[in-house]
């Protein structure tokens, strides 16, 4: 019996200890893991930022073009922003679209080529199609007497001038142009004709001549450190009424080491001058030979040509015969094969079957890989 009770208690003594070591050695251990454990470092992953946000205006600081980059939006998932050109208004302020058309370019290329942040403008307000040109009609004023400020108007009772083409329609920094046939209604004898830019010194012409109502000849001097793009054509009558031509008159950089020169029109009485002003696709992206690639313009007159030509600094490249079209006076279109190699900034040229520019787009095309 004695025997037994003893056994009972050894056994007893044994399970105490067996749970105290189990005790001990769970404390070490949590002891252990709190030791341990330590706040884990955030990791960051550096992501790519898009450099511009939709409404944001950029230019390439090497081009000519009085037209922007309308930026609509970026997409992340593609790394691509989508694009649209957007012109300027005749005060200078941005302005409009001329056409509804988009188009999506790699981030990479519009940051490295557009590297100019002109402006912002709330997308939604930009209006599509160019702003149709209106006659300025200039009143006298007089003042009343000092109790009250009374304006007397006045108008003239003959119509204000009207402007419909002007041959030639564009010349170079550094020359003299002269205007063979501004055409248009209601000119008289004694009016001035001007060029003007926001910005820019006002060019007015010299040897004016109003040889019908219908028509003037004249010259313009253009100085060499004129603002390149495009200008307004003005004719101011005698009775001061005038009619503004938006955009209708190009100047093109000329040979910085040229004297003034007479520059006349080469192209036919019945070929009427061509104005670009834009071009779409404005990059393409080259990586292997194309086969063909569509270019599509818009501007004035562009029925006249009959093809197409991509002018860069080593590369000239010519519309495939065939391919011009133009559905309207406003749009036209030629494929061109892109060989290998063509990276470069192309001024677009329209030309006629002779291969006489009749019009031209410095800048604006770039070929990249």
């Amino acid at each position: 019996m004695l025997f037994m009770k003893k056994s009972l208690s050894a056994c007893l003594i044994l399970a105490i200890l067996v749970i105290t070591s189990i005790f001990i050695a769970g404390c070490s251990d949590n002891a252990g893991d709190s030791q341990s454990s330590e706040p884990t470092a955030a990791i960051t992953t550096a992501s790519t930022t898009a450099l511009y946000t939709a409404g944001d205006i950029v230019k390439n600081p090497k081009s000519s073009s009085n037209a922007g980059l309308l930026i609509l939006g970026y997409d992340a998932g593609t790394d691509t922003y989508e694009r649209a050109y957007i012109y300027p208004n005749t005060d200078g302020s941005w302005g409009y679209r001329l056409d509804s058309k988009t188009e999506k370019v790699s981030r990479s290329t519009i940051e490295t080529l557009y590297t100019e942040k002109s402006g912002t403008i709330e997308v939604s307000a930009v209006p599509v199609g160019k702003p149709t040109t209106v006659a300025t009609t200039t009143i006298a004023t007089t003042a009343a007497t000092t109790a009250t400020t009374v304006v007397t108007t006045t108008t003239s009772s003959a119509a204000a001038p009207k402007i419909s083409d002007i041959a030639p329609d564009s010349g170079k920094t550094g020359t003299t142009v002269s205007i063979t046939a501004l055409k248009g209604k209601y000119f008289v004898s004694g009016a001035n004709v001007t060029l003007t830019k926001k910005g820019e010194t006002s060019i007015a012409a010299s040897s004016v001549s109003v040889t019908s109502s219908e028509l003037i000849t004249c010259k313009f001097a253009i100085p060499s450190d004129a603002g390149t793009g495009v200008w307004n054509v003005v004719v101011t009558n005698p009775d001061k009424q005038t009619y503004t031509w938006q955009n209708g008159f190009t100047i093109t950089k000329g040979d910085s080491t040229a004297t003034t020169t007479t520059t006349t029109s080469t192209t036919s009485t019945s070929t009427k001058k061509v104005t670009i002003y834009s071009v779409s696709p404005a990059v393409i992206h080259l990586g292997v030979t194309i086969n063909s690639q569509q270019v599509d313009i818009m501007g004035t007159n562009v029925s006249s040509a009959t093809n197409l030509k991509l002018v860069g600094s080593s590369h000239t490249l010519t519309g495939i015969d065939g391919t011009y079209y133009c559905p309207d006076t406003q749009s036209a279109r030629a494929n061109f094969a892109i060989p290998a190699g063509s990276q470069d900034i192309y001024t677009i040229q329209a030309v006629d079957s002779s291969g006489n520019v009749l019009g031209s787009l410095a800048s604006g095309l770039t070929i990249s890989t």
